[in-house]
């Protein structure tokens, strides 16, 4: 791999992580505070918005964000493509939320639904006016800009929700501050990175971007289903009080490892499709991309899952606890799904979002059997259905990315191996800390004493299995270190005092 096509990768691998954890960090801030005031039932009604809004936001963009990312040529008349068709699927699925949401909501005999889903819809039309712009700056990976509208957005949401839930609006500081924090975001987008139609788009054009987006937005689509039939079925068959403490325990696994997912994603779409062309360069950065994603990722999950019982209750009140075994879960189930999201990207790069969509189709029946056999057993047996389905999703992943680029099993199996060493080694050194009475009674001192073991252990043997990686950590952050200490420019540079005693002599 080129030096510099790695450090333009780790540079907007670390400004989309900021701004993505800008927007999580927020948004979890603010939950934890909402949890205290609102009951897991307000919540689960609030889990089944998000679940009906993500699915619909992913068929409103109809993966034409990432064939502007990948477009080579007529890029004005495609991001004109990517505008007019965005907006308009997003304006058709808003005028279906209101339509459908009476029988939804009596579906699941919760009145506030009916109110809910029209309102929480207009996120979707605020979501296309920034569809193009967004693309831009992955296309262009100007990624620092993106930290701007995102801090802006879980700032707005989340002071929103918590001042409308202090005054007892409920349910309704959720939806507003959800909606408030959209149009935040999509006002400074456009001012961080405007953007105006200069080009009507052709026939040809449109036909690229929907060919484009057709197999990818199926793939999106199913990939989808998990989240949101789980949250549908358990809400409908548990109860909205299990479905709240079900959505709940994704927050702190969302941040820590599913954030990383999105965010690495966003960087390695731009970076491999400039790579297309190079399939040996584009083998090594796969090779790259999946060492360095479970290095960190697998620690992260597995660090997630030890310290939950003392995080859920140093943050929580007594009504959450029930989650704990679930973040466990869950945190393990992204971690692991990390790996799934190098070859997605690289069939994106390849054009092949065919494969992409065929994986998904073959991933489908297994989630649709083990969820229908797992939701009367509890949210604890639908939390285990997504940690199975992230192992399974691998296999048909890895065996169709073998189609398109040269790739083997041995290769694979290295790039994960010093992660999972690694994760299973500070989980080891976690859990002995945890269960063995050393660390103290309060919650707080119990997740510090936990939380350092795993470190040290997850961080040396990480320096024993990958060297390289760790050298080439510490190098990055020398460089760093010495750029901040570098004299002003025009400065005298700083004299030795040998140096200074030569010159006295000379004199």
């Amino acid at each position: 791999m080129r030096a510099g096509t790695v450090g333009a990768s780790v540079r907007n691998v670390g400004w989309a992580y900021a701004s993505f954890f800008c927007t999580k960090g927020l948004n979890l801030a603010s939950v934890v505070i909402l949890a205290w005031y609102l009951d897991p039932a307000e919540f689960g009604v609030m889990a089944i918005c998000l679940a009906v809004m993500s699915y619909l936001e992913i068929i409103s963009q109809f993966g034409m964000g990432s064939a502007l990312i990948s477009a080579q040529e007529k890029i004005e008349e495609t991001a004109s493509a990517v505008f007019i068709g965005g907006l308009t699927f997003s304006l058709l699925l808003l005028a279906l939320l209101w339509l459908t949401a009476a029988p939804v909501a009596a579906w699941y005999g919760d009145a506030q639904l009916a109110d809910l889903l029209p309102i929480i819809g207009f996120a979707l039309v605020v979501h296309a006016l920034t569809t193009v712009n967004t693309s831009f700056l992955y296309r262009e990976l100007k990624l620092k800009q993106k930290l701007l509208p995102d801090t802006a957005k879980g700032l707005c949401k989340g002071v929103v929700a918590i001042t409308l839930a202090l005054l007892g609006f409920g349910v309704w500081s959720l939806v507003l501050g959800h909606l408030a924090g959209a149009v935040a975001a999509t006002l400074v987008t456009w001012w961080v990175r405007p953007w105006w139609p200069s080009k009507w788009p052709d026939l040809a054009t449109f036909r690229y971007i929907f060919g484009f987006g057709g197999h990818l937005i199926g793939a999106q689509t199913i990939n989808a289903t998990p989240r949101l039939l789980d949250n549908l079925l358990v809400g409908k068959i548990l109860g909205m009080q299990a479905l709240g403490i079900y959505s709940l325990a994704f927050r702190i696994p969302e941040l820590g490892i599913k954030s990383f997912t999105n965010v690495v994603g966003s960087v390695l779409h731009p970076v491999m499709s400039r790579l297309q062309s190079d399939r040996a360069e584009l083998v090594a950065y796969y090779y790259g991309a999946l060492k360095y994603s479970a290095l960190l990722m697998f620690g992260a999950g597995a660090g997630i899952a030890v310290m939950a019982e003392p995080m859920v209750h140093l943050l929580y009140p007594p009504k959450w606890y029930p989650m704990i075994e679930i973040m466990q879960l869950i945190a393990v189930a992204f971690a692991i799904g990390t790996i799934n999201m190098v070859p997605g990207n690289v069939f994106k790069a390849l054009n092949r979002t065919d494969l992409m969509f065929k994986v998904s189709l073959i991933n489908l029946p297994f989630f649709l059997i083990l969820l229908w056999l797992a939701v009367p057993h509890g949210i604890v047996a639908v939390a285990m259905v997504q940690l199975a389905l992230a192992v399974i999703r691998f296999v048909p992943n890895y065996l169709l990315l073998r189609r398109a680029i040269d790739i083997t099993a041995r290769s694979t199996f290295a790039a994960l191996l010093p992660g999972a060493v690694s994760a299973l080694s500070g989980a080891a050194a976690g859990l002995v800390i945890l269960h063995s009475g050393l660390s103290a009674e309060s919650a707080l001192s119990r997740l510090l004493f936990t939380a350092l073991a795993f470190t040290l252990a997850y961080l040396c043997v990480a320096a024993l299995t990958a060297p390289e990686a760790t050298s080439a950590i510490l190098k990055r952050l020398s460089r760093r270190f010495s750029k901040s200490n570098k004299p002003p420019k025009g400065s005298p540079a700083p004299q030795s005092p040998s140096s200074n005693r030569a010159k006295a002599a000379r004199n």
